[in-house]
């Protein structure tokens, strides 16, 4: 794992953004000078995640016109234009659809997704969007699964992408109130080849073989091309899972070292009479096992266990149809127009 700064999306990040230290944001639009701290950040297109202090009595106008802004409750109350929610609800402000009035009359601590230029349908499928989460039923995330089920927030979120059936997200990536089941395993590896992914554990929890242990308030972030899990869960999660693109759908998977072991181990191992905690994998007891194997080690020598896909410069032949940082790219070179928008 990376020991770069975790806001950064072009390495992997393992956090727990409860911990930040939260001060006066040098943020865009109405959540400038707020108390907060930055979560990540794309260097290319300027998208950003925060946790952000909203004051009693916050009441701040967008006009809309530099990005895409969307808020998720996690204390207190917010409201669009007078349409109000409470904990777990949802405020969009897409760029160029008129912006509104955001408010909140108790104070409230939200997540804050900042995207300028995100591609989107144009108005009136595009829209304000204010939604209580608990108004809109849980749909299955992968076909067939019902281990892992979500609400999306950002919609349109059903584009037919490489499964035919609309997992893959919206055009410019999705943000889901998503669902893991107790003691749900994926024993596999597995890559984006699509998108870059940023996970944000709301209560729960999950073992992330390699990246760590996370309760509420951890946070991972993966890169496109970067392979990750296996995963379990011994109690259940209730995440935010945002990304950056459409997630292509069935993501490639590989077997992994002892995967299905670890996974059923730690079901079997954690307490239930204390909460879970935000381990880093290298102080996860389960860790300095691994180094020791043999097995592992020669699963990571090999072609077949490389952390990174795609075609890197240097590689003489390419591992992906993608590339790293080859979305982050793509965002950053998209610009919305005014003149190109119909909005009332």
């Amino acid at each position: 794992m990376s020991k770069s700064a975790h806001y950064r999306r072009d390495e992997p990040a393992f956090y727990n953004f409860l911990s930040l230290e939260r001060e006066a944001l040098d943020a865009p639009d109405l959540i400038a000078g707020m108390r907060g701290s930055l979560m990540s950040m794309d260097a290319h297109s300027g998208s950003r995640t925060y946790v952000c202090e909203l004051p009693p009595g916050f009441r701040v106008r967008t006009d809309g016109k530099e990005a895409s802004l969307e808020f998720f409750v996690l204390r207190g109350d917010l409201a669009l234009n007078g349409s109000s929610v409470g904990v777990s609800g949802y405020i969009h402000a897409p760029q160029l659809c008129g912006g509104g009035e955001v408010s909140t009359v108790s104070g409230a601590l939200v997540l804050a997704f900042w995207n300028p230029n995100m591609p989107a349908y144009a108005y009136p499928v595009t829209r304000n969007r204010v939604i209580q989460t608990d108004k809109i039923e849980w749909v299955n995330s992968v076909p067939g699964s019902h281990g892992v089920m979500h609400k999306s927030l950002r919609v349109p979120d059903a584009v037919p992408g490489p499964s035919g059936e609309g997992f893959d997200g919206g055009p410019g990536g999705f943000l889901r109130f998503q669902y893991i089941s107790p003691q749900a395993i994926a024993d596999l590896e597995h890559v984006h080849h699509e998108c870059w992914e940023e996970i944000i554990v709301l209560s729960g929890d999950i073992l992330l073989v390699n990246e760590g242990q996370m309760g509420a308030g951890s946070v991972v972030s993966h890169p496109q091309e970067w392979y990750h899990a296996p995963f379990v869960s011994r109690s259940g999660a209730l995440i935010l899972c945002h990304t950056d693109g459409p997630m292509g759908y069935p993501w490639p998977t590989r077997d992994y070292p002892r995967g299905r072991c670890f996974c059923e181990r730690y079901i079997a191992e954690t307490p239930w009479d204390e909460p879970a905690r935000h381990i880093p994998w290298a102080e996860h007891p389960y860790a300095a096992e691994q180094e020791a194997s043999e097995a592992y080690q020669a699963y990571r020598a090999s072609p077949g266990g490389v952390l990174w896909g795609g075609d890197e410069p240097d590689a003489e032949v390419p591992r992906a149809p993608a590339g790293r940082g080859r979305q982050s790219r793509f965002r950053a070179s998209w610009v919305r127009s005014e003149d190109d928008e119909s909005k009332s």
